[in-house]
Protein backbone atom coordinates (compact mmCIF):
# COMPACT_ATOMS: atom_id res chain seq x y z
CA UNK A 1 0.00 0.00 0.00
CA UNK A 2 2.85 2.37 0.92
CA UNK A 3 4.45 1.74 -2.49
CA UNK A 4 1.20 2.50 -4.29
CA UNK A 5 0.76 5.76 -2.35
CA UNK A 6 4.31 6.81 -3.17
CA UNK A 7 3.68 6.13 -6.85
CA UNK A 8 0.52 8.20 -6.83
CA UNK A 9 2.33 11.08 -5.11
CA UNK A 10 5.06 10.91 -7.71
CA UNK A 11 2.49 11.02 -10.50
CA UNK A 12 0.83 14.03 -8.90
CA UNK A 13 4.17 15.80 -8.71
CA UNK A 14 4.70 15.18 -12.39
CA UNK A 15 1.32 16.80 -13.07
CA UNK A 16 -0.31 16.84 -16.44
CA UNK A 17 2.91 17.03 -18.41
CA UNK A 18 2.51 15.17 -21.70
CA UNK A 19 5.53 13.49 -23.26
CA UNK A 20 5.63 12.85 -27.01
CA UNK A 21 7.21 9.46 -27.77
CA UNK A 22 7.41 6.90 -30.51
CA UNK A 23 6.95 9.42 -33.33
CA UNK A 24 7.15 7.97 -36.85
CA UNK A 25 6.58 9.43 -40.30
CA UNK A 26 6.38 7.30 -43.44
CA UNK A 27 4.80 7.40 -46.85
CA UNK A 28 1.41 5.82 -47.51
CA UNK A 29 3.50 2.78 -48.40
CA UNK A 30 6.40 2.03 -46.02
CA UNK A 31 8.54 1.96 -49.17
CA UNK A 32 7.46 5.46 -50.21
CA UNK A 33 9.70 8.22 -48.90
CA UNK A 34 7.46 10.52 -46.90
CA UNK A 35 6.64 13.77 -48.65
CA UNK A 36 8.95 13.06 -51.60
CA UNK A 37 7.84 10.29 -53.93
CA UNK A 38 4.21 11.08 -54.81
CA UNK A 39 4.79 14.86 -55.12
CA UNK A 40 7.85 14.11 -57.26
CA UNK A 41 5.81 12.02 -59.69
CA UNK A 42 3.02 14.61 -59.89
CA UNK A 43 5.39 17.52 -60.43
CA UNK A 44 7.07 15.59 -63.26
CA UNK A 45 3.86 15.22 -65.27
CA UNK A 46 4.67 18.26 -67.39
CA UNK A 47 7.93 16.60 -68.50
CA UNK A 48 6.09 13.36 -69.26
CA UNK A 49 3.48 14.97 -71.53
CA UNK A 50 3.53 14.64 -75.31
CA UNK A 51 2.37 17.05 -78.00
CA UNK A 52 -0.71 14.91 -78.66
CA UNK A 53 -3.86 16.78 -77.60
CA UNK A 54 -5.73 15.29 -74.65
CA UNK A 55 -8.96 13.45 -75.39
CA UNK A 56 -12.31 13.98 -73.73
CA UNK A 57 -12.76 11.18 -71.21
CA UNK A 58 -15.60 8.81 -72.03
CA UNK A 59 -16.58 6.20 -69.45
CA UNK A 60 -16.31 3.31 -68.95
CA UNK A 61 -12.51 3.53 -69.13
CA UNK A 62 -9.79 0.91 -69.07
CA UNK A 63 -7.73 1.72 -66.00
CA UNK A 64 -4.25 0.89 -64.73
CA UNK A 65 -3.47 1.53 -61.05
CA UNK A 66 -0.07 2.06 -59.42
CA UNK A 67 0.79 2.82 -55.79
CA UNK A 68 4.09 4.60 -55.18
CA UNK A 69 6.51 2.19 -53.53
CA UNK A 70 4.60 -1.03 -54.23
CA UNK A 71 4.94 -3.90 -56.69
CA UNK A 72 1.15 -3.75 -57.06
CA UNK A 73 -1.68 -1.78 -55.45
CA UNK A 74 -3.78 -3.49 -52.75
CA UNK A 75 -6.09 -6.19 -54.07
CA UNK A 76 -8.96 -4.65 -52.08
CA UNK A 77 -8.63 -1.43 -54.11
CA UNK A 78 -8.61 -3.28 -57.44
CA UNK A 79 -11.69 -5.23 -56.35
CA UNK A 80 -13.49 -2.03 -55.30
CA UNK A 81 -12.79 -0.38 -58.66
CA UNK A 82 -13.68 -3.56 -60.56
CA UNK A 83 -17.15 -3.57 -59.00
CA UNK A 84 -18.09 -0.46 -61.02
CA UNK A 85 -18.27 -1.63 -64.66
CA UNK A 86 -20.41 1.41 -65.44
CA UNK A 87 -17.33 3.64 -65.16
CA UNK A 88 -14.39 1.18 -65.32
CA UNK A 89 -14.45 -1.49 -68.01
CA UNK A 90 -11.20 -3.16 -66.86
CA UNK A 91 -8.63 -2.54 -64.12
CA UNK A 92 -4.98 -3.67 -63.94
CA UNK A 93 -2.43 -3.25 -61.15
CA UNK A 94 1.10 -2.06 -62.04
CA UNK A 95 4.33 -1.49 -60.07
CA UNK A 96 5.88 1.90 -59.28
CA UNK A 97 9.18 2.50 -57.40
CA UNK A 98 9.04 4.54 -54.21
CA UNK A 99 12.71 5.35 -53.69
CA UNK A 100 14.46 7.92 -55.83
CA UNK A 101 17.93 6.83 -56.93
CA UNK A 102 20.72 9.40 -57.06
CA UNK A 103 23.21 7.61 -59.34
CA UNK A 104 22.70 6.45 -62.93
CA UNK A 105 24.23 3.41 -64.64
CA UNK A 106 27.36 5.41 -65.49
CA UNK A 107 27.83 6.21 -61.78
CA UNK A 108 26.95 9.85 -62.42
CA UNK A 109 24.52 11.99 -60.39
CA UNK A 110 21.14 12.36 -62.06
CA UNK A 111 18.39 14.92 -61.75
CA UNK A 112 15.46 13.86 -59.59
CA UNK A 113 13.05 15.78 -61.83
CA UNK A 114 14.35 14.05 -64.96
CA UNK A 115 14.24 10.64 -63.30
CA UNK A 116 10.66 11.09 -62.13
CA UNK A 117 9.70 12.22 -65.63
CA UNK A 118 11.28 9.14 -67.18
CA UNK A 119 9.49 6.91 -64.72
CA UNK A 120 6.14 8.50 -65.52
CA UNK A 121 6.78 8.03 -69.25
CA UNK A 122 7.67 4.39 -68.62
CA UNK A 123 4.54 3.92 -66.52
CA UNK A 124 2.38 5.40 -69.28
CA UNK A 125 3.99 3.09 -71.87
CA UNK A 126 3.48 0.09 -69.60
CA UNK A 127 -0.15 1.11 -69.04
CA UNK A 128 -0.75 1.31 -72.80
CA UNK A 129 0.84 -2.13 -73.21
CA UNK A 130 -1.58 -3.43 -70.57
CA UNK A 131 -4.48 -2.06 -72.62
CA UNK A 132 -5.31 0.87 -70.33
CA UNK A 133 -6.57 4.31 -71.37
CA UNK A 134 -5.66 5.94 -68.06
CA UNK A 135 -3.40 5.21 -65.09
CA UNK A 136 -4.24 6.16 -61.51
CA UNK A 137 -1.10 6.94 -59.47
CA UNK A 138 -1.41 7.47 -55.71
CA UNK A 139 0.65 7.88 -52.56
CA UNK A 140 0.74 9.97 -49.40
CA UNK A 141 2.05 10.45 -45.87
CA UNK A 142 1.34 8.73 -42.55
CA UNK A 143 2.31 10.16 -39.14
CA UNK A 144 1.97 8.23 -35.89
CA UNK A 145 3.02 9.11 -32.35
CA UNK A 146 2.34 8.37 -28.69
CA UNK A 147 1.45 10.68 -25.83
CA UNK A 148 2.19 9.68 -22.22
CA UNK A 149 0.06 11.29 -19.52
CA UNK A 150 0.36 11.48 -15.73
CA UNK A 151 -1.02 7.94 -15.35
CA UNK A 152 1.81 6.32 -17.29
CA UNK A 153 3.66 5.36 -14.11
CA UNK A 154 0.78 3.05 -13.21
CA UNK A 155 1.20 1.11 -16.46
CA UNK A 156 3.81 -1.04 -14.77
CA UNK A 157 1.02 -3.17 -13.34
CA UNK A 158 -1.32 -5.16 -15.58
CA UNK A 159 -4.46 -3.96 -13.80
CA UNK A 160 -3.32 -0.33 -13.75
CA UNK A 161 -2.40 -0.42 -17.43
CA UNK A 162 -5.76 -1.87 -18.48
CA UNK A 163 -8.04 0.18 -16.22
CA UNK A 164 -6.14 3.48 -16.41
CA UNK A 165 -3.92 3.38 -19.50
CA UNK A 166 -1.23 6.05 -19.38
CA UNK A 167 -0.65 6.35 -23.10
CA UNK A 168 -2.44 7.41 -26.24
CA UNK A 169 -1.60 6.42 -29.81
CA UNK A 170 -2.35 8.93 -32.55
CA UNK A 171 -2.35 8.33 -36.30
CA UNK A 172 -2.87 10.94 -39.01
CA UNK A 173 -2.63 10.32 -42.71
CA UNK A 174 -3.13 12.10 -46.01
CA UNK A 175 -3.41 10.37 -49.34
CA UNK A 176 -3.60 11.77 -52.86
CA UNK A 177 -3.92 10.42 -56.37
CA UNK A 178 -3.89 11.61 -59.95
CA UNK A 179 -5.59 10.13 -63.01
CA UNK A 180 -3.29 10.39 -66.04
CA UNK A 181 -4.16 9.87 -69.69
CA UNK A 182 -1.56 7.36 -70.87
CA UNK A 183 -1.40 8.56 -74.50
CA UNK A 184 -0.57 12.17 -73.68
CA UNK A 185 0.78 11.92 -70.12
CA UNK A 186 -1.66 14.67 -69.11
CA UNK A 187 -3.26 14.78 -65.65
CA UNK A 188 -7.02 14.50 -65.92
CA UNK A 189 -8.26 14.53 -62.33
CA UNK A 190 -6.91 14.77 -58.78
CA UNK A 191 -8.33 13.21 -55.60
CA UNK A 192 -7.32 13.33 -51.95
CA UNK A 193 -8.36 11.96 -48.56
CA UNK A 194 -7.27 12.20 -44.94
CA UNK A 195 -7.83 10.35 -41.67
CA UNK A 196 -7.13 10.98 -37.99
CA UNK A 197 -7.53 8.45 -35.17
CA UNK A 198 -6.44 8.12 -31.54
CA UNK A 199 -6.79 5.35 -28.96
CA UNK A 200 -5.79 4.88 -25.31
CA UNK A 201 -3.25 2.18 -24.53
CA UNK A 202 -0.93 1.14 -21.69
CA UNK A 203 2.75 1.70 -22.40
CA UNK A 204 3.56 -2.00 -22.60
CA UNK A 205 1.12 -2.42 -25.51
CA UNK A 206 1.85 0.89 -27.26
CA UNK A 207 4.24 -0.41 -29.93
CA UNK A 208 1.83 -3.06 -31.15
CA UNK A 209 -1.10 -0.67 -30.98
CA UNK A 210 0.77 1.95 -33.00
CA UNK A 211 1.76 -0.58 -35.66
CA UNK A 212 -1.76 -1.98 -35.91
CA UNK A 213 -3.37 1.45 -36.18
CA UNK A 214 -0.88 2.45 -38.89
CA UNK A 215 -1.79 -0.60 -40.99
CA UNK A 216 -5.51 0.09 -40.53
CA UNK A 217 -4.99 3.77 -41.43
CA UNK A 218 -3.21 2.85 -44.66
CA UNK A 219 -6.04 0.53 -45.66
CA UNK A 220 -8.64 3.17 -44.81
CA UNK A 221 -6.84 5.87 -46.79
CA UNK A 222 -6.49 3.65 -49.86
CA UNK A 223 -10.19 2.80 -49.67
CA UNK A 224 -11.12 6.48 -49.42
CA UNK A 225 -8.98 7.35 -52.44
CA UNK A 226 -10.76 4.62 -54.40
CA UNK A 227 -14.14 6.05 -53.38
CA UNK A 228 -13.10 9.56 -54.41
CA UNK A 229 -11.86 8.33 -57.79
CA UNK A 230 -15.14 6.52 -58.45
CA UNK A 231 -17.06 9.72 -57.59
CA UNK A 232 -15.00 11.68 -60.11
CA UNK A 233 -15.49 9.06 -62.80
CA UNK A 234 -19.22 8.84 -62.11
CA UNK A 235 -19.48 12.61 -62.45
CA UNK A 236 -17.78 12.34 -65.85
CA UNK A 237 -20.18 9.67 -67.10
CA UNK A 238 -22.63 10.69 -69.84
CA UNK A 239 -26.11 11.39 -68.60
CA UNK A 240 -28.60 8.60 -69.20
CA UNK A 241 -31.61 9.49 -71.36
Amino acid sequence: MKTIIQSILTVTAVGAVCLLTGCETTGLSPRERSGVSYPGYVMSLAAAQTNVPAQIMVTPIRLAVAQVGEAAPPAALLEKLGRRPDVIAAVTGLPLPGEQGNIDNANQPKSSDEEYGRRMQSLCRLSRAAGADYVFVFGGNLDSWRNNNQLSLLDGTLIGGVLLPGGEVNVEGRGAGVLVEVTTGSPVSFVSADISHSAATPDFLANGKQAGMSVAARNELVGKLGDELLKKLAASSPAKP
